[in-house]
């Protein structure tokens, strides 16, 4: 393992413990908003189409700024990073409970996804430095628990806050909790003194950050705007461009922003690609799943959200015993384990009827739940094995990156599916079977990634 002090390895699962409150924190400042977004767009009475740029502004931030940070924290330690931003986060949550306009709203979010995206990188980053690789997979298996945990409290927590208090109780709630993290990540992480110091590439770091943004925004607004236009038309070429002018910048400096060697790592590309079916997966089931049980089989929005339960929460479940399942057969094996039995799942379910019972819903998205249990995390704990100590922060980042752009594609193409199905509950369901279908075809690319990718181990030293 990397060279820690022998306290700080004896209290290694008191520090996961503490730097996973950001995690907590940020995840739940996504996933608490869906509920009180009505009670927002009420009080500034604004439309809800501009109302749900509350949510998503802090999503595109927050994926194409991860690299940024990444670099940085190769460069100035992940401890020091993450105290600061979490402050950030901390700070600009209180603002956003004092928020007077809408638009006050929507400058403090983006605020938010500012410093919130320093952790995942900080988090993952510290995990690799303080475990062993041995424990790594268990150690990333506990944050995917939390973070399933704040994907699935998170709606329960606010609809109870906002019925009460009102919706500027969840930014009041997570400031609080924000900064009594950042207190003790300061106290209680270690400080990782990095030893070498390198010019920002500005040029490189603008061109990556602008094209993903622009990628990012068309994804997920492309529909509207319309996928013909020619603003949509003009945006994709922005992104061709501004990719160009970055590959072009990387290639010349002296010292890049992204070392393009990066890229030519085929077994950090195959894990990024792994990650991101996994995450188109995890992100578009959910979709398909909530319009299948409301328009097609006639639930009520309660009941179906009741069914759609254990997905999430079986990963969340399922994650610590993939991590230790991963540490003694190799993250590789677990990952194609995990994606063959979300294959399986999604499979199943292009034969449900109008009239499919819960009784076979329920353990179909177990089983989905288990296998994405078996992979998220897994994927994350696999980045740190195969990329250099010196670009791990930059690897994290990237590969997080990729995970949220594929979660909009998702959610952009079910979207597509399901608007150009009509009203019909036959045209949804066939709809659906075709959008179960892409599920089938992203899982199945996974496992044969995993499969055809060099047999990675725990026991090996990794690249140095």
């Amino acid at each position: 393992m990397e060279t820690v002090s022998a306290e700080v390895h004896k209290r290694r699962w008191l520090i996961i413990g503490i730097i996973l409150i950001g995690s907590w924190v940020g995840t739940l400042g996504n996933s608490m908003l869906p509920v009180a977004l009505p009670t927002i767009v009420q009080d500034f009475d604004v439309s809800l189409d501009l109302g749900v740029w509350v949510i998503s502004i802090y999503t595109l931030l927050i994926a194409v700024l991860m690299p940024i940070y990444g670099w940085l924290s190769d460069r100035y330690g992940y401890r020091r990073l993450y105290v600061i931003t979490l402050v950030g986060l901390g700070v600009s949550f209180g603002l956003a409970a004092l928020a007077t306009s809408f638009w006050g709203l929507i400058g403090t979010r983006a605020l938010q996804a500012l410093f919130n995206a320093a952790t995942l990188p900080a988090v993952m980053g510290i995990i690799s430095m303080i475990f062993p690789k041995h424990e790594r997979g268990v150690a990333m298996g506990a944050w995917a628990t939390v973070n399933g945990a704040a994907h699935g409290f998170g709606p329960v927590i606010s609809g109870a806050l906002v019925e009460n208090f009102g919706w500027q109780s969840i930014f009041v709630m997570n400031a609080a909790v924000t900064l009594a993290g950042a207190f003790l990540v300061f106290l209680v992480i270690p400080a990782d003194h990095k030893e070498t110091r390198r010019p920002f590439d500005f040029a490189g770091a603008f061109t990556l950050t602008a094209a993903m943004l622009v990628l990012m925004f068309v994804l997920s607004r492309g529909e509207y705007l319309g996928w013909g236009s020619p603003l949509t038309i003009g945006l994709w070429v922005g992104v061709v461009t501004l990719l160009s002018l970055f590959i072009f910048t990387e290639r010349r400096v002296a010292q890049p922003f992204i070392e393009l060697s990066l890229f030519r790592n085929a077994r950090y590309v195959s894990i990024v690609a792994v990650s991101s079916a996994q995450f188109f997966c995890l992100m578009g089931l959910p979709v398909l799943l909530s319009i299948f049980l409301i328009e097609v089989h006639h639930y009520g929005s309660g009941v179906a959200g009741l069914l759609i339960a254990p997905l999430a929460s079986t990963l969340a479940i399922s994650s610590p015993f993939g991590g230790r399942f991963a540490d003694r057969v190799g993250f590789r094996l677990s990952i194609l384990i995990g994606m063959a039995m979300v294959a399986v799942a999604a499979f199943t379910m292009l034969f449900w009827s109008a009239e499919v019972s819960p009784w076979v819903i329920v353990p179909t998205l177990i089983l989905a739940g288990i296998g994405m249990g078996l992979t998220q995390s897994q994927a994350a704990t696999g980045v740190t094995f195969v990329t250099r100590k010196s670009e791990l922060g930059i690897a994290l980042g990237v590969f997080n990156m990729f995970r949220f752009i594929s979660g909009t594609f998702s959610a952009t193409t079910f979207g597509i599916l399901l608007e150009q199905a009509g009203g019909s509950s036959s045209a949804s369901l066939s709809a659906i079977h075709l959008g179960f279908g892409v599920v089938v075809a992203a899982a199945c690319i996974a496992v044969i990634l995993a499969a055809s990718s060099a047999h990675i181990r725990i026991s090996e030293p990794g690249i140095p």
